[in-house]
């Protein structure tokens, strides 16, 4: 459980990160650019194969790290949308609950077993993340926007899986070269929406956003690395439900003593639930 008890840990971390974002009013945009180029940065550096540029595009997953690049920060945007015009809770819901399209594509393409146990897990582990969001804000959304949520959760589950699919058939050694394909593709896309954005004047440079993606950059490679050990290890039906139900429940335990954000007791019903889940999937 080393894996994941790290990706969680520096999962956390990022979402302390965009919290501390907000109070300091970084610019999210920017710090997420920035993010991904230290993050593509770290991959390139410390990976024991340095391949040139040329060299790259003959690997067998370079167009599953250019497809996950791009994934990345597609869901990172469809998120803020949604979460700006279908509201927060529906969002986080539809993220969280996501877990169930790895976790089904596991049990179809890959051969992973699903008993009694962990479904029950899992179902708890749902259970855990609708508790802890609706008693914290109202799960309601505008009917035009319904699309926002339903993109979210299959961009989030195709994120999941897609990492899974690739390190099932093609990571071997090569996982610190593959993120860092996968992160500078990120970075690209994200460099280019920037300019434009600059250019017609929707964006100010920051300098402190580059300070703060940079941390964010560190934590997040370190994030995703540890998962996709995870995956390496433990099945989809163990990894994603654990990890998530872990990230939502800790999360919202920081917010409660170190931002004093409320939680009433549908709240603490769902955070049990989430320890309860992780107790019993982890135990299958």
């Amino acid at each position: 459980m080393l894996f994941i008890i790290l990706s969680v840990i520096q999962s956390v971390l990022i979402l302390v990160t965009f919290k501390m974002f907000d109070r300091y009013r970084i610019d999210n945009l920017q710090a997420i650019v920035v993010n991904y180029i230290v993050a593509g940065t770290i991959g390139f550096t410390v990976s024991s194969q340095r391949p040139s540029p040329g060299l790259l595009i003959h690997y067998d997953w370079f167009s599953v790290a250019l497809f996950l690049g791009i994934l990345f920060i597609s869901t990172f945007f469809v998120f803020a949308l949604s979460s700006q015009k279908a509201g927060i809770a529906i969002t986080s819901v539809s993220s969280k609950i996501s877990l169930i399209v790895p976790v089904i594509a596991s049990i179809f393409l890959f051969g992973e077993l699903l008993n009694w146990q962990r479904s029950t897990g899992i179902l708890l582990a749902l259970a855990s993340f609708y508790l802890i969001f609706t008693g914290r804000e109202k799960i309601s959304w505008k009917a035009g926007y319904t699309w926002l949520p339903v993109l979210v959760f299959f961009g989030n589950g195709l994120v999941d899986t897609t990492m899974k699919y690739a390190d099932h058939h093609y990571i071997k050694d090569d996982l610190v070269l593959f993120l860092a394909v996968v992160f500078t593709t990120s970075f690209v896309i994200g460099l280019a929406i920037f300019i434009i954005r600059l250019f017609n004047g929707k964006e100010r440079f920051q300098w402190k956003s580059i300070a703060g993606g940079a941390f964010l950059g560190m934590i997040n490679f370190g994030s995703t690395y540890y998962m996709l050990k995870a995956i390496s290890v433990y099945e989809s039906a163990v990894v994603f439900p654990v990890t998530n139900a872990s990230i939502v429940g800790i999360s919202v335990l920081i917010g409660f003593f170190a931002f004093r954000e409320k939680l009433n007791w549908i709240n603490w019903t769902g955070i049990i639930c989430a320890v309860f889940s992780i107790i019993i999937i982890a135990n299958a």
